[in-house]
């Protein structure tokens, strides 16, 4: 837990569930994606965004486990969408670029992450993200978030992406902390929560959907307006 005397040197945030509404941007941008390729995909469209997200997930995991590269993620992706292990690299990358200008156009902050950020004018801040760098610097900037952050490391400057220690543990030495004088505020238990809490760092679950049944020891917020509170020790969940 928190308290007044808590000495922290950095604050880290996780961008997509966090800062930006990856959702709603992934689920909206399958659709356009799936009527742009329609007839070629053989799942039903109402089903498609809860499908495509599964696909992401899996290889978007393997990735974070440093099993294959980012592009080698995507193009299985593609491959598994279309249901075709033979689809060449350029084919994949090509129909990889129709979602992913879409998606891109559609990404936004979440309502409550610039009034909150600017709160902490002043304090060091930081991102440790999973995604690719250029992506989601490009999120950040276009939210009007990116002036904020100070030391910015991302799975693919590491080779292996959160919940492994090494890259929390990157984070905090880029920062110039010891990972104990560091908070890192994320939205999935695994990645961000017990992941930063392994490397020893302090986590601060931001659960969205207010689900709860957290059972690491640490705060949950369900709004970025309640950080300040639990940096404090205020809050109580």
């Amino acid at each position: 837990m928190f308290s007044a005397r808590t000495f922290l040197r950095m604050i880290f945030f996780d961008i997509d569930g966090t800062l930006i509404d990856h959702a709603s941007a992934s689920a909206l941008a399958s659709l356009s994606f799936y009527d742009h390729f329609f007839g070629s995909v053989a799942f039903p469209r109402e089903d498609f965004p809860e499908v495509w997200e599964g696909i992401v997930d899996k290889h978007f995991n393997r990735y974070c486990r440093g099993e294959i590269s980012i592009w080698e993620q995507r193009r299985s992706r593609m491959r598994e969408v279309f249901g075709d292990e033979s689809l060449p690299d350029w084919e994949c990358d090509s129909r990889y670029q129709v979602y992913i200008q879409e998606y891109e156009s559609l990404t936004r902050a979440y309502d409550d992450a610039a009034p909150y950020i600017n709160e902490f004018e002043g304090t060091p801040l930081g991102i440790i993200s999973n995604g690719a760098r250029d992506q989601q610097i490009g999120k950040l900037d276009r939210a009007g978030l990116l002036k904020h952050f100070s030391v910015l490391v991302f799975s693919e400057d590491i080779g292996i992406g959160k919940p492994a220690r090494r890259i929390f543990e990157e984070a905090c030495r880029l920062a110039g902390a010891n990972p104990s004088e560091c908070v890192h505020v994320g939205d999935d238990l695994a990645a961000d929560v017990t992941g930063s809490l392994n490397a020893g760092m302090q986590p601060i679950w931001l659960d969205r959907t207010g689900k709860g049944g957290l059972s690491e020891p640490t705060v949950r917020i369900i709004h970025l307006g309640e950080l300040g509170n639990a940096l404090r020790g205020e809050l109580v969940r």
